[in-house]
């Protein structure tokens, strides 16, 4: 028995082996570097440093981009959009933007908003009188926008993403009905899933032609702005899309088990933790598998199922960096974008392991240089938002997913310091205006 015991036991440590050795040589397989985009001269060091990055393969897939005032001046991609079938990134590629699309669906309400159709400080019930049920009277559109309403699930669903798009009547009836986690506005916590499932209902209620918030954003402000992105990808448009790889899971375990991030870890094995509460909600139990399939991608859901590339949201929050307002076309006015760059959560006790802070949808943190910035980032590494201080919209996605959760990935970081540099330099001594593209690079054998 002993015996057999032992045989056991080393047969599942060689499978547990072969399972580690066969991911690591899958995420260490290297295709040939390829990269391309565009750069002002005065940037050029932030070239360089991304193409280093897809050359020696630390940047496997990936977009980075700058607007400043209305002028492009980065816009890089590079790696791979799907690597099991050599496909490189391009100019037209879009990917998935997880929870940065949250920070889209903010830009909607701050929309309706603005045309007087909601107001911030109001109750939800009187937009949408049957959302008061189980004591939800008290809840604000304010409270909801900056995570504060209590709403992290809806009573343990767990196939909202099919019916959202086949069975609307149900999922606005499940949040209808839904009760709170925690009292609203007592503290912070992260609504992952359900934020913009409510505010896709209330759209839909107070718009004049009853769009949904996907439609909504797109013939807004995603169209008017020329700006492509997808709150739901059209099936049309799935094979423009970036295969989502997620990472093996040797390297899971040990971000995991790092101490600055081990209080996830427990959140996971709690059930009542409002990392599981929020996780419950839909089949996003693993992200990149789910979006890699385009019914999946396609569903309308504003929390994460947001398809762009990294051009698009810079040249978004360009204008909120910028009051609103760029070279005579207005995307807000100026109360509406300092509503939305005015903190709300800083002085809340927050719920779960990780903290976030908020204005009305705007994630509110600092950028490497001490400046504060609104945006969102997004699961995996992804990251979008205006810096006003510098007058610039900046943006960077990928599809080699990092595995953390709402933190942006430390290849935005590197490319963020090499750029405002660049920028610091650039705006003492602006010499060139001139553009120039970076030209594709393959190695020798491709």
């Amino acid at each position: 028995m002993a015996r057999l015991t032992a045989t056991v036991l080393q047969a599942a440590v060689a499978a547990v082996v072969g399972v580690v050795a066969w991911q690591w040589y899958q995420s260490s397989a290297r295709l040939p570097p390829v990269s391309g985009g565009f750069v002002h001269p005065a940037y050029q060091p932030v070239a360089d440093l991304f193409r280093k990055r897809v050359e020696d393969g630390t940047e496997r897939g990936g977009s980075f981009a700058v607007y400043h005032k209305g002028e492009k001046l980065v816009d890089l991609w590079g790696g791979y959009a799907n690597p099991h079938s050599s496909l490189p990134w391009q100019e037209s590629t879009l990917t998935a933007m997880f929870s940065t699309t949250k920070g889209m669906a903010a830009l909607s309400v701050a929309k309706l908003v603005e045309r007087g159709l909601l107001d911030y400080k109001a109750e939800i019930q009187k937009y949408w009188p049957e959302f008061a049920q189980n004591n939800k009277s008290n809840v604000t559109l304010e409270m909801l926008m900056s995570h504060q309403a209590g709403l992290l699930s809806l009573g343990g669903a767990n196939t909202i993403l099919a019916e959202y798009q086949d069975d609307w009547g149900k999922v606005e009836k499940l949040m209808a009905q839904a009760t709170t986690d925690f009292p609203p506005g007592s503290a912070v916590a992260y609504h992952g899933l359900t934020f913009a499932m409510y505010i896709d209902a209330i759209v839909r209620r107070v718009d004049p032609q009853h769009r949904s918030l996907s439609q909504f954003f797109d013939e807004e402000i995603s169209k008017p702005l020329d700006a492509e992105f997808y709150i739901g990808l059209p099936l049309r448009e799935f094979y423009r899309a970036t295969f989502l790889t997620a990472p093996p899971a040797w390297r899971m375990a040990t971000w995991m088990f790092d101490s600055t991030h081990r209080p996830v870890l427990f959140e996971l094995f709690d059930p009542n933790s409002t990392l599981n509460k929020m996780s419950v909600v839909t089949d996003f139990k693993v992200p990149g598998q789910v979006l890699n399939n385009p019914y999946s991608a396609a569903v309308g859901l504003g929390s994460t199922n947001g398809f762009g590339p990294a051009r698009s949201l810079a040249k978004i929050y360009d204008f909120v960096a910028n009051g609103g307002s760029i070279a005579g076309k207005t995307l807000f006015s100026k109360p509406i974008v300092e509503r939305l760059m005015t903190p709300l959560t800083l002085t809340l006790p927050s719920l779960g392991s990780f903290r976030l802070d908020f204005s009305v949808g705007l994630h509110v943190l600092n950028n490497s240089r001490g400046a504060e910035m609104f945006g969102h980032p997004g699961y995996g590494g992804q990251m979008a938002g205006a810096v006003p201080k510098y007058g610039v919209g900046i943006a960077y996605v990928t599809n080699f997913l990092s595995g953390k959760l709402s933190i942006a990935s430390d290849h935005y970081w590197e490319l963020e310091k090499v750029f405002y540099e660049c920028f610091e330099k650039h705006q003492a001594d602006p010499q060139t205006t001139k553009t120039t593209k970076t030209k594709k690079k393959r190695s020798k054998n491709d």
